[in-house]
């Protein structure tokens, strides 16, 4: 039992590391595109230096997991640019119903009561949140904010194949989308200011922190769909923090959104452990 509280708390504290990654977002001019590679490269090397090795591993979970990642970072980034991030946040959590039907559909693994119900609480919270953005984007930047909740779907689900491990397909995925800092020399809004790379380094601090935080809790035997479900905190966090430090007031409708999640998160992370017990 506690294996499974810690766990799941790994999982909580991956998030709210990531969570920090809008805040900071706003504190650099850059291009999306080399924002996310800087970080991706920061991660990478960090990622592979607590590996003990840079050398990818070579197995179809460890791709798969990796694609995964770079997916989920490259299709977030551009649904951003096509359609409004209220759009892009709320269809890229749809993936904790991705998840329960994946192991429904083809794992022929029957999502308990309990993951139903919370995982329909949750979307609504966040649909709360973000509701009062909510607005027609384009249709090709809807589209590809439905596939990032595809590709985050799968760094969960690879992370319970036998033939992978979640920091070895988290630094390769890292690793690929780091790529991306090749934009860097084109980007007329990268200058030679410190605040402006001290900011990214955080950035690269708080992905890389998240994504070994989340690499424990997997690691630990989280299942999928809990892992899943616990994660719809960090699209809370991310407007609080701007919220709190940068004075941006989200409104009635995301603070009753968050409480939601909250409440729902809390909820399932203790029935689930009396559950088990």
């Amino acid at each position: 039992m506690p294996a499974k509280r810690s766990s799941i708390a790994c999982i909580l504290l991956a998030c709210v590391c990531w969570s920090f990654g809008g805040l900071l977002s706003k504190l650099v001019p850059w291009n999306a595109l080399t924002i996310a590679g800087f970080r991706a490269l920061v991660a990478a090397i960090v990622l592979g230096a607590v590996r003990k090795s840079y050398r990818p591993t070579n197995t179809f979970g460890t791709w798969l997991g990796a694609f995964g990642v770079m997916g989920t970072s490259v299709l977030f980034v551009f649904a951003n640019k096509l359609t409004s991030a209220a759009n892009a946040i709320v269809l890229q959590y749809a993936m904790p119903v991705v998840v329960i039907l994946f192991e429904a559909v083809v794992q022929r693994k029957k999502p308990s009561r309990l993951d139903t119900v919370s995982v329909l609480v949750v979307l609504l919270g966040v649909v709360l949140c973000f509701c009062q953005g909510l607005s027609g984007g384009g249709m090709l930047g809807n589209a590809l904010a439905i596939s990032s909740a595809f590709t985050y779907a799968i760094v969960y689900l690879a992370a319970r194949r036998p033939d992978c491990d979640a920091l070895s397909y988290s630094y390769q995925g890292n690793l690929i989308a780091a790529l991306l800092v090749l934009y860097m020399p084109f980007d007329a809004g990268v200058t030679a200011n410190v605040g402006h790379f001290a900011a990214a380094l955080g950035m690269g601090a708080s992905l890389t922190l998240g994504y070994l935080f989340f690499s424990i809790g997997m690691r630990q035997g989280v299942s999928s769909v809990t892992a899943a479900i616990v994660s719809n905190i960090e699209p809370i966090l991310n407007p609080t923090w701007c919220f709190l430090f940068l004075g941006e007031n989200p409104g009635p409708l995301s603070i009753a959104g968050a409480l939601v999640v909250l409440a729902a998160v809390t909820g399932y992370t203790v029935l689930s452990s009396r559950r088990r017990a």
